[in-house]
Parts: C-alpha cells; sequence; structure tokens
C-alpha cells in the first residue's frame, strides 16, 4: 500500500476512535444505523449478494419483500457493530450485568477448568469483536486468528484494540503452529467457520447447500483434545448485549480421519446455521457463501 495512503488512512481511524470514545454510545450506535442503511442504498453489488444469498438459503419461503427487508437490517446492524468496536475501550468487568449479560458461562469455565485448551467457534454474527474483548475481561484470554489488514499502520492499531483485555491476534499466515501453542498451554483460540474457504475446504450443509468450509478448527480438536465451544451474541432493544455460550461439542475419534473432520466441521456448521435462522438479521449476508463450488464427488451425505 502507498505510504501516503497508509497514514492518512491511519490517521483518519484515531479522529474516529477519538469521537468514539467520547460520543454517547446510544448517538454512536445511531450513526452507525444510519451509516448501515447509507451503504444498503449506495452498494448495489453487497446488496445484491446478500439477496442472492438469502434466495439461495431460503428459496420460496421468503418473499422479495422480506428479503429486502432483513439485508437492510443486516445492513443497519452491522453498522451499529462497526462503530461500536470502534469504543471497545469503554467495556471492562464492569460491564458485566449492564451493557453485557451472560448465559451458560458455566460452560466456558469448564471447558478452560479442563487444561487442554479451548477452541471457541462462532460467526460473522451479532458482535463477534465485543465476545472475544469481554471474555478476555473475565480472566480467560483468547488468541484471535485474523487476516491482516493491507495497511499495516491500520493493523497495528486494530491490534491493540483487539488486545485490550489481554487478548492476542494470530495471523492466518503462520495460525497452525501458533494455535497449537496456544492449546498446549491450555488458553483458547477463536474460530469465525462461516466463509468460503475456496479450495482449501471441506463441504458441509449450510441451508441445504453444500459450502466450503475451513477444517481447521476440527484437526486442531481432533489432534489436542482441545474443547470446542460455541458462543454466539444478541443485541438487546436497550443497546446492550446477550452473550450465549453453548455446552461444548463432543469431539468422536474413528479410525477415519477425514470422516471425523467433515462430521465435525458439519456439527459446528449446523449451529451457526441454528442461529443465523433465529436471528437472519444479525448475519453479514454480504459475503459470497457459496461461491466455491464442489467437485462432482464432493457433495456431503
Amino acid at each position: 500500500m502507498n505510504a501516503a495512503r497508509a497514514r492518512l488512512e491511519s490517521s483518519l481511524f484515531s479522529v474516529l476512535l477519538a469521537v468514539a470514545r467520547r460520543a454517547p454510545r446510544r448517538w454512536l450506535l445511531g450513526l452507525g444505523a444510519w451509516t448501515g442503511r447509507l451503504g444498503y442504498r449506495l452498494d448495489a453489488r453487497h446488496r445484491r449478494i446478500a439477496l442472492e444469498n438469502l434466495a439461495l438459503a431460503h428459496g420460496d419461503a421468503l418473499t422479495a419483500a422480506e428479503r429486502r427487508r432483513i439485508v437492510r437490517r443486516s445492513w443497519e446492524h452491522f453498522g451499529r457493530v462497526t462503530f461500536d468496536a470502534l469504543a471497545l475501550a469503554r467495556f471492562s468487568r464492569d460491564s458485566v450485568g449492564r451493557e453485557i449479560r451472560y448465559e451458560g458461562l458455566e460452560h466456558i469455565r469448564a471447558a478452560y477448568q479442563r487444561g487442554r485448551g479451548v477452541l471457541l467457534f462462532s460467526a460473522h454474527f451479532g458482535h463477534w469483536e465485543l465476545v472475544a474483548l469481554m471474555q478476555g475481561h473475565l480472566g480467560l484470554p483468547l488468541s484471535l486468528v485474523t487476516r491482516p489488514l493491507d495497511n499495516p499502520l491500520l493493523e497495528t492499531r486494530l491490534a491493540r484494540l483487539r488486545g485490550l483485555s489481554g487478548n492476542r491476534v494470530i495471523h492466518k499466515r503462520r495460525a497452525v503452529r501458533e494455535m497449537l501453542r496456544v492449546l498446549g498451554e491450555g488458553s483458547g483460540v477463536a474460530i469465525l467457520l462461516d466463509q468460503d474457504a475456496r479450495g482449501e475446504g471441506v463441504f458441509v450443509p449450510f441451508f441445504g447447500r453444500p459450502a466450503s468450509t475451513t477444517p481447521t478448527l476440527a484437526l486442531l480438536a481432533l489432534r489436542t483434545d482441545a474443547a470446542v465451544v460455541p458462543v454466539f451474541s444478541v443485541p438487546l432493544e436497550d443497546g446492550s448485549y446477550r452473550i450465549v455460550y453453548e455446552p461444548a461439542v463432543p469431539v468422536e475419534r474413528t479410525a477415519d480421519r477425514e470422516r471425523d473432520v467433515v462430521r465435525l466441521t458439519a456439527e459446528c456448521t449446523a449451529i451457526i446455521e441454528r442461529w443465523v435462522r433465529r436471528h437472519p438479521e444479525l448475519w453479514l449476508w454480504m459475503h459470497r457463501r457459496w461461491k466455491t463450488a464442489p467437485p462432482p464427488d464432493g457433495q456431503p451425505d
């Protein structure tokens, strides 16, 4: 990236952070929703992708008007999440019971107490950045697997923001070795499982269609015996968030490692689908989830 552009983007990000720290949170969320609505109107390409994804997922079960409503609400939601993420420094351990309400904390605590590491998985759903930040504040630190930004100055600032509660960032380029090390220490690794993995993925059902999905979580779980714990967040009307940890997903081992990987990946993907069906407006429909087509013999069972 051009150095001048990188500095300009970094400076603009600094201004946004400064504004976000001082603005009332309700105002910030309102501005984010407005920005999301603007994005829905102006970004015709991603609006079209989202509508096509909904048609693929639901077929004739949704009318065209219902699909447009869900996509518009999804844009508004991610606008709010984006602006709220700029103010992550406002959240702390004291936010529990106020801005953050938990269900199922016993599941994640039990997973850490096993001492074999924890593979925490979710999706581009709700406010995943806040989920990770708050887990660090609970004394259950995570390493986040992310793709580095093209702008190294922005990447440094974003990593600092994500690490406010003691979490660390693992870049995908060196992810597996670092994840093994973290799990070996008995700590946690967070993975988002809902994006197209191209030719590197395994094909599992998502809304009844084969979707290329990263096998990394399943491979690590089978290799390390780390606990596999789902977590999702849902915004509430008062601006707070409900964060839900579900029971750990059983990890079954047989003599067929390849089948075990596909089975566990499919089970985790089915959990994501259940949450997306329940709250469709909270998922990132703008991503081409079914972009990669399976080979002729690659259809899931």
